[in-house]
């Protein structure tokens, strides 16, 4: 027997091809461990330097006059500097975290660690990724400020401004920080009240300008029944009655023939439940097709449907029947309502509510005290509210707001345990939460593809290679344009 006889063949493994993206991230390990040595030989060479480098640092902050005077990256030919962009970044985040943090933390993305390390796709970094969220914030902000400029739009934001501050001052109080200390944590390590004023400021003028906007491009009642008959299906409710009939399947791991009995009797009893659904099923009223079971939402919403229709629904994924029959189809109109609101942390709700019942008892002394009392900086001016739907209320709120006797000048004070109390004036109701909700949906459809056309002009560029996001869709871009290449000639051959 030779030397090596008794050793076994390890199996020819397909070889694996290696894209331009594999040599990239091949060669940022490589560069990762060249860094890795050099910082342990820099390491000892610093020593001998450190003294004289604490007190260049001491005398001249060069970090902080990097980040507040160079160019970090230039959208449309201008320069945003490092504070800037970083100021950007944090809301970026910050927002998105407050609207999917959940969901995050579900996909195993670590909220408190260092995102540059973690991956939300095969090349990119969820730090790369809010990267990106933040350069498309300060071009859509470019655009708009230009466009706001040339139109000659103007807005004080002073009161504004100072709203926000006492905002911020609440916030750091609540979470027992000092303000710089909060305001560096939520805007960036360059951050100051000072520093940040003047974004503020442009933020809420552009936002400002954004209002302006959307109320030139809200659709007409015409444009709203039309989108709505062009999309009943999102928005009408049906009412019917099920009989819900589960195959009976004893063991923990049924076999295939075992299911396959169960599921012959489940039938049986389902074909019998067909007859008398329409009386004895389980009543379901105002279900959107969205909410209702997909295995039926369809048949329940089909054009030709008819009061006294039944069908029954096999549901192979959860062994069961469904037996369904149909009542009615309709568009529920439920009203919004338009309030003014005080907010008061003090728990003198009761108190506020009877000064001004005391006083002159009219909407414009009801803002006065909105001015003298309320602690909520959220609110549109003057304490109002326009659009409310019942959704978004607490429970006691809603029935009182909602109450069918409910008409304007309706005052109350709520009183809620361990929270804030609140004093609403009721102004009127508005337009039912259908046409609201289509209202939204179409202005926001407009501005959109209308802050899109402006964006498309609004020029990106990284001189610096801060932002490795468009590195990868410069590759990307490339790549694709290969492959349709490749592919081309390919199809190409293969016609000759």
């Amino acid at each position: 027997m030779s030397k090596n006889e008794n050793i076994t063949e390890a199996p020819v493994k397909e070889e694996k091809v290696v894209t331009r993206y594999d040599r990239k991230m091949q060669k940022r390990r490589e560069q990762e461990a060249k860094d890795l040595k050099e910082k342990k030989i820099n390491r000892i060479v610093g020593i001998v330097v450190l003294a004289v480098i604490v007190c260049f640092i001491a005398s001249f902050p060069i970090r902080s006059f990097i980040a507040l005077n160079e160019t970090f990256v230039e959208v449309d030919g201008e320069k945003v500097t490092k504070f800037e962009f970083d100021y950007y970044y944090n809301m970026s985040l910050s927002t998105y975290y407050n609207q999917y943090g959940m969901y995050m933390s579900m996909m195993g993305v670590d909220l408190t660690g260092d995102l540059s390390t973690q991956y939300y796709t095969e090349y990119l970094t969820w730090h790369d990724f809010f990267q990106q969220m933040a350069v498309q914030t300060i071009q859509q902000n470019k655009a708009l400020m230009k466009e706001a400029k040339a139109e000659g739009f103007t807005f004080d934001t002073s009161d504004k401004w100072e709203d926000y501050k006492a905002m911020l001052k609440d916030q750091a109080a609540e979470a027992a920080v000092p303000l710089n200390s909060y305001v560096k944590y939520s805007f960036g390590s360059y951050a100051t009240m000072g520093r940040i004023k003047n974004i503020v400021k442009d933020t809420l003028y552009i936002s400002a300008y954004t209002e302006k906007l959307m109320e030139e491009n809200m659709p007409s009642d015409e444009e709203v029944v039309a989108y709505y008959e062009e999309n009943k299906d999102n928005y009408d409710s049906v009412d019917f009655r099920l009989v819900q009939v589960d195959a009976e399947l004893t063991a923990e791991e049924p076999t295939e023939a075992e299911i396959e009995a169960a599921m012959k009797e489940a039938k049986k009893k389902a074909e019998e439940a067909l007859k008398t659904v329409a009386k004895d099923g389980e009543l379901k009223e105002n279900y959107t097709k969205s909410y209702a079971n997909s295995n039926y939402s369809d048949w329940l919403f089909d054009a030709s449907r008819k009061a006294g229709d039944t069908t029954m629904v096999e549901d192979t994924t959860n062994h069961r029947y469904y037996v369904v029959a149909f009542e009615k189809r309709y568009l529920k109109e439920e009203p919004t309502a338009n309030a003014r609101v005080i907010v008061t942390e003090e728990g003198d709700g009761q108190a506020i509510l009877d000064e001004w019942t005391k006083g002159a008892a009219t909407e414009e002394s009801f803002i006065e005290l909105f001015k003298k009392y309320s602690d909520d900086l959220y609110s549109t001016e003057d304490g109002l509210y326009e659009g409310i739907t019942a959704s978004v209320l607490d429970e006691e709120m809603a029935v009182w707001v909602f109450a069918e006797e409910r008409k304007d000048g309706d005052t109350t004070a709520i009183v809620m345990e361990d929270a804030a109390d609140y004093v609403i004036y009721f102004k009127e109701f508005g337009d039912f939460e259908w046409e609201l909700n289509i209202q939204n949906t179409l202005v926001s459809t407009t501005m959109s593809e209308y802050i899109r056309g402006l964006m498309e002009s609004m020029e990106v560029n990284d001189p610096k290679g801060n932002l490795y996001y468009l590195e990868v869709e410069a590759d990307l871009t490339e790549q694709e344009g290969t492959d349709s290449t490749q592919t081309a000639e390919t199809s190409a051959t293969a016609e000759k």
